[in-house]
């Protein structure tokens, strides 16, 4: 091989050379390289013309002039009238080009014609970048745009942060390069790209589970997962969980139905998550069965839902030992509509219905009130009210005081979920992009909980009272949970104890508040098991004392909390025995994130290095010496990594494991591909032809009446009325003005 032949545009001078004929290149990809540089110092750009085994044609963008088509097809010239549409154009039919043939050698290529007679004016530097030869995104500018995308920044911001007139690209190119992602991704399709994923990650961690339920076309009907991580927590906070179902965005429509608890900071936590076709029984049945078996059969204590009867039907049979509560705010949220009548009035039936609701001490002062508020209010027949009353203990919470729900009402649990959700997805989020968008959620979460164990585990509580039982739950309680105790033990001197009778070493107190009249409970207690049992319920409830509890064991001297009140998931020590497992990531790994790592450090030194450069010319001098001759090295590194390194890359391996080894059972096709599934057509959503947005969450019908009263309505400008014009307005002939006025601008219209 000829030594003399250019190997790479960048070695040397070569930059600054002009083309001649007799120069020779050892690839082609070197010649358009070599041609382009030229192109781009001198002001304009290069497209290929032709490319044949032995000869190749590179010519000035502005070569030829531009061909249009009219309607029937036919090229036709620029100035016709019959073109469809009017563009601008560059080309000017300019001659340049650069003419390349194989030489001696079969890989080298050799200059045989050079024009550089151009016949328009060349492009300022500051515009090259706009040509389309001169337009390329670094591999650091794409790896950023993949990384700003899966942290939830819109394209639109990305592409904003990169714009700048010194870019060799430009907005469009972020927008394209995202487009080109996705489509990379799904070229096996949504689903089935999906269930690659899935198997990537159980053989990234045997403890990922997934489920993919298939009807007889192979098309994916129902879809759940449940992360390594959350798997092992759920061992620990799996007793109370809130599922929702209200979330819808994504590209098919599909509602998300995320498995939400509570960890011992009271943070939010993911145990798991679903996309289903449909909200019927049969679907909420195999949601329910999946998820036990994910779970290694352990059910929960205590399940909040929003008011839906098919998932009550489902909830019954899978979970019949679980108590099933409805979330308080999906209930109150319908009042002003049902109610509508006696709720906007001046009235305080508000103030009274949520005092009967949230302050009734027990289930008889309940009952009392509220037949007290439907007498006053004349609410006897209302039948959405007698329906609500009918199932009280399903949503009242003096009714649900004895079973431990980690004191949540509510699933807004799973709305926190869904709104960390609205900062990633949209309408167009396809199945991948969404699953590994919740594993951007258990990150998130577990970021959380580890700030929080740092807040808990190396920083001292404030005492309020300096008593010994407050140091003690100091001690133990997390952060959040002290806060919660504290706010019961600071109480207890407002409160009164009288004995009431004495059964060997039970004693039966009254507690009573000075300030509350209600706030009157009964507590038993036995002084020598430090037993005790209050009637508000709160222990059982929530699962820490209550103030009526604790003001008898400051009087009986009882300095710390016994050890069957204090339940472990609220411990410091709670999260002791889960063994979270993380992805190592480092210089040497193949992932993405090492990638942007190396790239992050190398970009840092060379910072420091252009500081320096400022410095002295001497400096500048030499670090320009030392970078060129590092770069020369690199390169030469890349092309020995290059042809030496056959060997599979990991990805690959993994997409090759068998699907037999890791499909379950009856639920997915062993063989065939599995295809997308179809729009999902929920509960009380509207048809395509009438829905003008999807919304996460559907609008009563009180919202949807205010919306339409905030949207501007279009008036007649003769009698200001609605629902017609000025045109058409029947008392636009009985005002002679109105007959003046259009005389008079008749004219000046035509």
């Amino acid at each position: 091989m000829d030594d003399n032949a250019l190997d790479s545009p960048e070695t040397g001078e070569e930059l600054n050379m002009e083309p001649c004929i007799g120069m020779e290149f050892k690839s082609m990809e070197v010649v358009r390289e070599f041609y382009n540089k030229f192109a781009k110092k001198m002001g304009f750009g290069v497209r290929v013309r032709s490319t044949k085994p032995k000869r190749a044609i590179l010519v000035c963008c502005n070569e030829g002039h531009h061909i249009v088509k009219s309607s029937r097809n036919k090229e036709i010239q620029d100035d016709t009238t019959q073109a469809k549409r009017k563009c601008s154009t560059s080309r000017s039919g300019c001659q340049a080009s650069l003419i390349v043939s194989r030489g001696t050698i079969e890989s080298n290529w050799i200059i045989c014609s050079f024009n550089n007679d151009h016949n328009h004016d060349m492009v300022s530097p500051k515009s090259v970048t706009y040509m389309r030869s001169h337009k390329k995104m670094s591999d650091a500018a794409r790896s950023l745009v993949e990384q700003f995308k899966e942290e939830g920044v819109p394209t639109g911001k990305a592409a904003a942060i990169f714009h700048n007139g010194d870019l060799a690209f430009s907005n469009r190119d972020c927008w394209n390069h995202v487009r080109n992602l996705r489509s990379k991704n799904l070229d096996v399709g949504d689903a089935q790209a999906v269930f690659n994923y899935c198997k990537r990650k159980q053989v990234e961690n045997s403890n990922f589970f997934y489920s993919i339920q298939c009807d007889e076309d192979s098309r994916m009907i129902n879809f759940s997962w449940v992360d390594a991580r959350s798997r092992l927590a759920y061992q620990q906070y799996g007793d109370v969980i809130t599922f929702d179902t209200t979330y819808k965005t994504n590209k098919y429509s599909m509602p998300f139905a995320p498995f939400v608890g509570l960890n011992n900071h009271y943070q939010s936590i993911l145990f798991g998550c679903a996309l289903l076709q449909d909200e019927s029984e049969s679907s909420f049945i195999w949601l329910f069965e999946t998820f036990l078996e994910a779970m290694d059969g352990k059910k929960p204590i205590s399940v909040i839902t929003d008011q839906d009867l098919a998932m009550k039907a489902a909830l019954a049979k899978v979970l019949p030992e679980t108590r099933h509560r409805l979330c308080l705010w999906h209930i109150r949220k319908k009042f002003p509509e049902k109610l509508a009548h006696v709720y906007h009035k001046k009235s305080n039936f508000k103030r009274d219905l949520k005092r009967c609701i949230y302050n009734s001490p027990r289930i008889q002062s309940f009952e009392e009130e509220w037949r007290h508020l439907m007498s006053e209010y004349n609410l006897e027949n209302n039948e959405w009210l007698q329906g609500l009353y009918r199932i009280r203990e399903s949503w009242i919470p003096i009714y649900n005081r004895s079973n431990f729900f980690a004191g949540m009402n509510t699933t807004q649990r799973s709305e926190s979920i869904n709104s960390f959700f609205d900062s990633f997805v949209n309408a167009a989020t396809t199945l991948q992009e969404f699953v590994s968008k919740f594993e951007k959620a258990v990150d998130s979460r577990l970021q959380a909980e580890k700030r929080e164990d740092y807040e808990s585990r190396h920083k001292s509580r404030m005492v309020a009272t300096g008593s010994q039982l407050e140091e003690h739950a100091a001690s133990i309680y997390t952060r959040n949970i002290f806060g919660k105790f504290q706010d019961e033990l600071v109480k207890i001197s407002q409160f009164t104890k009288k004995k009431i009778r004495r059964d060997g070493s039970t004693y039966v107190y009254e507690v009573s508040s000075c300030n509350d009249a209600q706030d009157m409970f009964i507590v038993d207690i036995d002084l020598n098991t430090k037993i005790a049992k209050c009637g508000c319920q709160l222990f059982e409830f929530l699962g820490i004392l209550c103030r009526h509890i604790l003001a008898l064991f400051q009087a009986k001297s009882i300095i710390q909390i016994p050890s069957h009140f204090i339940l472990q998931r609220w411990t410091k020590d709670a999260n002791k025995g889960i063994e979270v497992c993380y992805t190592e990531s480092n210089f040497d790994g193949q992932t993405s994130t090492s990638k942007i790592l190396r790239r992050m450090h190398a970009q840092q030194e060379t910072r420091i290095l252009v500081d320096l450069a400022e410095e002295s010319d001497e400096i500048y001098k030499f670090i320009i010496s030392e970078l060129s001759h590092t770069r020369m090295s690199a390169i030469a590194m890349k092309k020995s990594n290059l042809s030496v390194n056959g060997e599979i890359s990991p990805l690959e391996s993994i997409h090759n494991v068998d699907q037999n080894d890791l499909s379950e059972e009856g639920s997915e096709p062993p063989q065939a591909t599995i295809r997308n599934p179809r729009p999902s057509h929920t509960k009380g959503r509207k048809k395509d032809g009438e829905r003008t947005t999807q919304n996460c969450r559907f609008k009563s019908g009180l919202e949807q009446s205010l919306t339409k009263s905030l949207v501007k309505r279009r008036s007649c400008h003769v009698c200001d009325g609605h629902g017609h014009n000025r045109r058409t307005c029947k008392k636009r002939n009985e005002n002679p003005l109105t007959g003046m006025f259009m005389t008079l601008i008749g004219p000046a219209a035509e």
